[in-house]
């Protein structure tokens, strides 16, 4: 493959032959919104709460908490290059408190269990997959396996995936 092609919602610039490498990084896949979100009724939008980074959705039977991460899968026997994502994961309401309370605190580092809330390229069919979100002080928080659950996305989170599937699933999200 020759690179990628696409107009950056971070810069507003037109990227083109992008490869993966620091020099011209492809893009990250970012989602809008929860998928629970999407899958809400009009009348129940009213009950959602979200900025860039945070999503409430309130229920009868008790709130849901949304996170906005960051999800890095690496490109096998290239160690230059890492497909990105910036997925939203599900976590327990007093985790998030702990993530707002130590938003900031560089030298705060802990990692709480999650279950991804966005469907990614490649893994569609895989549910809810347990995760583990890692504090990053400032910096958007960072997912990982979780080791009790072997997933195709486990598996390419440890093993990483050829470059020229993350053109493919790349580009597939670029056509949604």
């Amino acid at each position: 493959m020759t690179g990628i092609d696409f107009d950056c919602h971070a810069c507003a610039a037109t990227h083109l032959g992008a490869d993966g490498t620091r020099d011209r990084p492809w893009p990250v896949l970012s989602f809008a919104v929860p998928d629970p979100v999407l899958r809400l009724a009009p009348h129940e939008l009213r009950d959602v709460e979200i900025t860039e980074d945070l999503c409430l959705i309130e229920r009868p039977e008790g709130a849901e908490q949304y996170v906005r991460v960051s999800m890095h899968v690496p490109i096998r026997d290239d160690p230059e290059r890492r497909m990105e994502y910036a997925p939203w994961v599900s976590l327990a309401e007093d985790d998030l408190v702990d993530i707002l309370d130590h938003l900031g605190d560089d030298g705060y580092r802990t990692v709480y269990p999650g279950r991804l809330a966005s469907a990614l390229p490649g893994y569609e069919t895989a549910g809810p997959v347990p995760v583990l979100v890692h504090s990053r002080g400032y910096l958007r928080p960072l997912i990982g396996p979780d080791p009790t659950n072997e997933s195709p996305l486990g598996r390419d989170f440890l093993g990483g995936i050829t470059r020229e599937e993350a053109e493919l699933r790349i580009r597939a999200f670029l056509l949604r």
